[in-house]
């Protein structure tokens, strides 16, 4: 049995990193959603992106992969009190 995917979510701390990270994403055709950040999660602008991933360490490779998120993003994982912060990129 396959583990089931969790949701993550990448947040930005300016518009212009998540409108550029929303574009690298759709051109390599990864399934995401663009979200208005979460309450729970505070930054500098109002735009994440929400992805699936089967685990911590998959969903780490996926956002560091998005050069436009480096040093202008942190990644979250969805869980069931909450977001838990993986790492700032």
């Amino acid at each position: 049995m396959e583990p089931s995917a969790s949701f993550y979510v990448i947040a930005f701390e300016s518009t212009h990193a998540a409108m550029a990270a929303n574009k690298a994403l759709a051109a390599a055709g990864c399934a995401f959603a663009m979200i208005p950040t979460p309450r729970e999660i505070s930054a500098g602008c109002g735009m994440s992106l929400r992805f699936a991933a089967p685990s911590d360490a998959e969903a780490q490779v996926t956002a560091q992969g998005v050069s436009e998120a480096h040093s202008l993003a942190a990644l979250y994982a969805k869980e069931y009190s909450g977001y838990r912060l993986i790492e700032k990129l």
